[in-house]
């Protein structure tokens, strides 16, 4: 699955319309907070480093990035930026 349109919809919301015109909404606290990177995740255990409460409600994306074909990499007004999410990823988060 890979999106076809890629926008904040707000400073809350980030919000993806897939290639099967599904449309996932992201809040993007919740969003810094599934970082799967090392830095967030224990690469061996999988265990979390960077708990999701400890986010800051105030975090939002400052700049959005393809990643080839397989995901985005999103800096973060924290200053983090070495998560990469992937389209499968992202589309599993959606409910």
């Amino acid at each position: 699955m890979f999106p076809k349109e890629i926008l904040q919809a707000d400073n809350k919301t980030l919000t993806i319309i897939w290639s099967d015109d599904h449309k996932s909404s992201y809040d993007v606290v919740l969003l810094r907070g599934q970082c799967t990177c090392a830095a967030c995740r224990d690469e061996w255990t999988g265990e979390r480093i960077l708990l999701p409460s400890a986010v800051l409600p105030t975090v939002r994306p400052d700049s959005l990035e393809s990643v080839g074909n397989y995901g985005i990499k999103i800096s973060w007004s924290d200053g983090h930026s070495t998560g990469i999410y992937t389209y499968d990823y992202l589309r599993g988060l959606c409910v």
